[in-house]
């Protein structure tokens, strides 16, 4: 219980609600930051966000103080994940993603590396299965059921020394009946349901509610928002909803 408090009390965040910033365009991306990115909890930066703009987004979260959840799924050896991690470029990080399937060493060498960063070290969470695999990828790729994918990865993705995992909002009561509260619980395929979104590969979404009902930590909510016609007023909507 002591580990599960002073993680949460770490971070902070003033909402549960994490926007998923997946925008390739750097003007929007960065308008977007700037008009919403204060109203979430945490915003996520993936690769494509990263890549084309990464270092003018980092330093605009840093001056309006946005913490930073950066989502880009390590997978390596672990010196490669190590020395990465140390060389995280700003304090404004406070969340980072690594692949439980690169194995025991590999996690221990991620966390050693977040040690290393001091008290303000970014959270370690670990990807079980990506939310958009189905029983039959699952199968093609050598897994089983996405439950008994995420039992195997996840118990050894946290004794290994990732603070919490990612997974979908199907499998976070199995997750809470496992791990109880200490692990750190990411939720990305969060569809509210009253919202539709076109070409939709996310095949085990939940509603922001639901999805907390269930026990998830942060809600990673991108394309009903970013597609919204009105992306501050449907940020808004789904925290009015979540405090109802």
């Amino acid at each position: 219980m002591g580990s599960e408090r002073a993680l949460r009390t770490r971070l902070s965040l003033k909402n549960p609600v994490c926007l998923s910033l997946d925008i390739p365009d750097p003007a929007e991306g960065l308008a977007l930051l700037e008009e919403i990115g204060p109203l979430a909890g945490m915003v996520k930066v993936g690769p494509v966000p990263f890549l084309s703009y990464g270092e003018a987004l980092i330093r605009k979260a840093e001056r309006l103080e946005i913490p930073i959840f950066l989502d880009l799924k390590w997978h390596d050896i672990p010196n490669t994940v190590h020395d990465t991690i140390r060389h995280l470029p700003s304090s404004a990080i406070r969340m980072i993603t690594i692949h439980a399937l690169g194995g025991p060493s590999m996690i221990q060498a991620a966390r050693q590396a977040c040690e290393e960063l001091g008290d303000n070290r970014p959270v370690l969470v670990a990807v079980t299965a990506l939310t958009h695999l189905t029983a039959g990828e699952l199968h093609l790729i050598g897994l089983p059921t996405r439950e008994e994918t995420v039992r195997l990865l996840g118990a050894m993705a946290l004794e290994s020394g990732a603070d919490g995992l990612v997974l979908s909002p199907k499998e976070l009561p199995l997750a809470r009946s496992l791990w109880g509260r200490d692990p750190y619980l990411v939720t990305p395929g969060i569809r509210p349901r009253e919202t539709a979104v076109a070409n939709d590969d996310q095949t085990n979404a939940a509603s922001p509610g639901e999805a907390l009902g269930m026990g998830a930590d942060l809600l990673v909510v991108g394309r009903p928002i970013l597609r919204a016609e009105n992306p501050a007023r449907a940020l808004c909507e789904i925290l009015g909803k979540l405090k109802a």
